[in-house]
């Protein structure tokens, strides 16, 4: 005869972090008893656990993390557990490189700020998810994927370098890549200090993107070309590099897709005409290719 066993906090714990993916899947803020009660069944004997339904009711009951609404919806007690419980079930798949898992949970909208801002800061002392992001981007395009993780890869290095969530501040995300039709750039703009089609700021933005692909630092050049294209999008030259930053971490089809850009906007512009026909060569004869650095110039 099994016995019942307690639910500990590592179930709760997985728990915690299946519903707060489920309500960001569903695009709710809560989700009704049986379906958390399904969760811990489920998860409680995956782990060898016994446990009764008026059990996980009793542990739901006690939580501290959620709160009971009408017609049985259970809702965390604050939007915040369920960015917090998200990001670390987003740190662990990314630290542990459990790449189904990885991919499962970037096929997806844009996460949020408040998510990716307490991902950065479990991060922050390991250090860790960046070789799984650039994994990822090293690949070949996947719709929502590849999005998802240069969107990741790009605003959790800005809070990492000490940019804050407080709406006061005056930092700014990149968000909604598209990178499957014509290349959404745009910001997601903290104040009124940054305005869009802000000349000034798009060249510092270009000038430290321009200095990092000077240095071969792809991964840092991408975030500050986004931001000069967005904050100015007559800025050619910004889309140009980014194709010679995809070109160079490996990622071929979106490096053409930069190129595609500038002359869709631009239809007589030689350096992306330059680039997109040797992307081409690249990509139908990737054997003969040695340095194909070379063949693809800056943008200055």
């Amino acid at each position: 005869m099994k016995h019942k066993q307690p639910i500990g906090n590592k179930i709760k714990s997985l728990v915690l972090m299946e519903v707060s993916w489920q309500m960001w899947k569903t695009k709710k803020n809560y989700l009704l008893k049986k379906t958390i009660i399904a969760i811990f069944k489920q998860l409680c004997e995956a782990k060898g656990v016994n446990i009764t339904k008026n059990d996980i009711e009793q542990v739901i009951a006690n939580s501290s993390c959620y709160r009971t609404g009408s017609n049985e919806k259970i809702y965390f007690v604050s939007s915040s557990f369920m960015a917090y419980f998200l990001a670390k079930r987003l740190y662990l798949s990314l630290r542990n490189r459990k790449m189904k898992s990885v991919y499962k949970l970037l096929h997806t909208r844009c996460y949020g700020n408040d998510t990716l801002y307490f991902l950065s800061m479990l991060d922050q002392n390991t250090h860790t998810i960046n070789e799984t992001l650039q994994a990822i981007l090293r690949n070949d395009y996947v719709e929502n994927v590849t999005e998802n993780a240069l969107h990741i890869y790009c605003t959790t290095a800005q809070f990492k370098k000490g940019f804050k969530l407080q709406q006061t501040d005056s930092a700014l995300s990149i968000t909604n890549f598209n990178l499957t039709q014509n290349l959404d750039f745009s910001l997601e703009v903290k104040n009124n200090t940054i305005h869009h089609n802000d000349t000034r700021m798009a060249k510092s933005f270009f000038d430290q993107g321009l200095h990092f692909l000077k240095e071969n630092r792809y991964f840092e050049a991408l975030a500050p070309f986004f931001a000069a294209k967005a904050l100015d999008p007559d800025c050619q030259k910004a889309a140009n590099n980014l194709a010679i930053v995809f070109k160079n971490l490996g990622s071929i089809p979106i490096a053409k897709q930069m190129a595609q850009k500038v002359l869709l906007e631009e239809p007589d512009n030689y350096r992306a005409k330059q680039h997109l026909k040797y992307l081409d060569y690249i990509e139908n004869q990737p054997k003969q290719i040695s340095d194909s650095s070379a063949k693809c110039k800056r943008d200055n």
